[in-house]
């Protein structure tokens, strides 16, 4: 059974029981209201009202009337009121069928009944139901009336008819409804089930690798946001392949140069065009040395992604980690003919770290500034604490880069040098890496353009 199937069944039976219930809760109440007031204001109620009423006026009070009592139902009006009181006992049994009377009086106590027990009293719900006696504008008593249901008891021809067609009106107007209600339930269901459909064959599609498509999104409901979602998750998959795709890409790239030196310089050696001195083998021991870099850098990112990088944590004084990370490239700059300039506060909160880890991104930031910062710039390294942590910037006045490649500043493999040169850029992991370091120490790291030309690389820490 499919959605479609099991949504139509489940608004059936909801309609089917709705329409029973209210049409039989309508007809029984109905019916027997219908019934009440068919006996209530009959000629025969009416004439065995006016024979108490004429028994009250004579006797002065309603002394005696159960003897008298079964007979007036029997014969109201006084026909033959010497042959009921003759026959009583079966009068009582005949008298008005299995309509049950009571005559109360003013007090509501029971005085005379056809039926049960003349102790008691009328409950408020029977003296709203009965009714009143008067002599002359004046109430003495009240004459109740137990009308059961399910049979045309006490009615004439046409009060029976009038039921009968009820009930043909009911069962007629309880079955358009049930068909009138099943068809908009099924329109309903068509119209929860169609999005769900299409979303399947949409997930259908990007479970055989087709990253690209999109589920349509209609409307602001539940299903909505679950095609919304999905989007969302196809868009994602789709960055990751496309990633991934790159990335297999840059790692040939990055493996590929180095590699093909290192053969062309054994290959010399060893065909004896080169001499196995350390001026000829020194290229191909760095060749090696960047593989190395290369490999534990991926090894790094890798470690990141799968959230098993160890971090050996404890108690940090950034400014003395700055001061000396910043120390050992001072001949760099120097050379470079930058300056760089250390800002530091004179206090700042304990930061609970992984220091050879911190230690590598303050590296890659200032490698990354050492490689494109020009001569004759300046670099500044900021420390101040904010936001309950410690805020760390790497300014410089440098050529910066365009505003839209802030965003992929962070990526792997990424340069903003197209060339992709080693000799303007390393292998494109440094920052990659120290946005993985941050996330794992519940920090943060970004970018931004210098006022006035330049870029500025920030990272957050918590204290302690």
């Amino acid at each position: 059974m499919n959605l479609f199937q099991k949504g139509l069944l489940s608004f059936a039976v909801v309609i089917l029981v709705t329409v029973i219930t209210v049409a039989a809760l309508a007809g029984y109440s109905t019916e027997t209201e219908f019934r009440r007031y068919a006996v209530t204001n009959n000629q025969r109620t009416q004439r065995l009202m006016d024979s108490l009423v004429a028994y009250y006026r004579q006797q002065g009070d309603w002394a005696g009337v159960q003897q008298v009592f079964a007979g007036l139902v029997e014969f109201p009006g006084g026909r033959g009121r010497q042959e009921a009181a003759a026959g009583q006992g079966s009068a009582a049994a005949q008298g008005g069928g299995d309509i049950v009377y009571r005559v109360a009086d003013v007090d509501r106590w029971i005085l005379a009944t056809t039926e049960g027990d003349l102790q008691g009293r009328l409950s408020d719900a029977e003296i709203d139901a009965a009714l009143p006696l008067y002599l002359e504008d004046t109430l003495v008593g009240y004459l109740a009336l137990d009308v059961p249901g399910g049979a045309n008891v006490g009615l004439d021809e046409h009060a029976s008819d009038f039921l009968t067609q009820l009930r043909w009106a009911l069962a007629i107007g309880g079955g358009v409804a049930f068909v009138v209600g099943l068809v908009i339930a099924g329109f309903l269901t068509r119209s929860i089930v169609l999005p769900v459909q299409t979303l399947t064959r949409t997930a259908e599609t990007v479970s055989q690798g087709r990253f690209d498509v999109r589920a349509e999104v209609r409307g602001g409901d539940e299903i909505a946001q679950l095609a919304t979602t999905f989007n969302a998750m196809a868009a994602n998959l789709e960055r990751a392949e496309q990633a991934r795709q790159s990335q297999t890409a840059d790692v040939a790239h990055e493996l590929r140069n180095p590699l093909a030196v290192l053969q062309s310089s054994l290959e010399a050696l060893a065909d004896g065009i080169y001499a196995p001195t350390p001026e000829n083998i020194g290229p191909a021991l760095d060749q090696v040395q960047l593989l190395n870099r290369l490999v534990e850098d991926l090894r790094t990112l890798a470690l990141a992604d799968s959230g098993r990088l160890s971090l050996e944590l404890q108690p940090v004084d950034v400014n003395a980690l700055l001061a000396r990370v910043a120390e050992g490239y001072r001949d760099g700059f120097r050379v470079n003919d930058v300056v760089l300039t250390l800002d530091l506060a004179d206090s700042l909160p304990v930061t609970i770290v992984d220091y050879a880890r911190l230690s590598q991104v303050v590296n890659n930031v200032l490698t990354n500034a050492i490689r494109y910062v020009p001569a004759g710039c300046t670099v500044w390294v900021k420390s101040f604490p904010k936001d309950e942590g410690v805020t760390v910037r790497v300014i410089d006045n440098g050529p910066g880069v365009r505003e839209d490649q802030l965003a992929y500043l962070f990526d792997r493999f990424w340069r903003g040098d197209p060339s992709r040169s080693r000799h303007t850029g390393g292998s494109g992991l440094g920052l990659a890496i120290a946005y993985q370091v941050l996330e794992a120490h519940s920090g943060r790291i970004w970018a931004e353009l210098t006022e006035g030309g330049g870029l500025t690389v920030s990272f957050w820490l918590p204290a302690a």
